[in-house]
């Protein structure tokens, strides 16, 4: 038998319409940039660039792309101010 754990906090309707928002503009811009070095574009993660600088998400110089995703995290669930 599998038990099933209910989660410490829900998102809110808002919540996850922002969520998914702000998923479909990453999945967007991933897209374009994908479309782009297809297309042969002589900088095709510009797109990707821009969206990440948008959120200030742009890795610092040197930054090795193993290191990044091992710093992968999932975002906490846990909301200030929620009984």
């Amino acid at each position: 038998m599998t038990a099933v754990l209910a989660p410490t906090c829900a998102l809110t309707r808002d919540e996850l319409v922002m969520l998914a928002a702000a998923y479909s503009e990453l999945l967007a811009a991933a897209r374009a940039s994908v479309a782009a070095a297809a297309l042969g574009e002589p900088d095709p993660l510009v797109y990707v660039r821009e969206h990440l600088a948008e959120h200030g998400q742009v890795p610092p110089a040197g930054a090795r792309p193993v290191v990044l995703l091992a710093q992968a995290a999932v975002p906490s669930t846990h909301r200030t101010g929620v009984a």
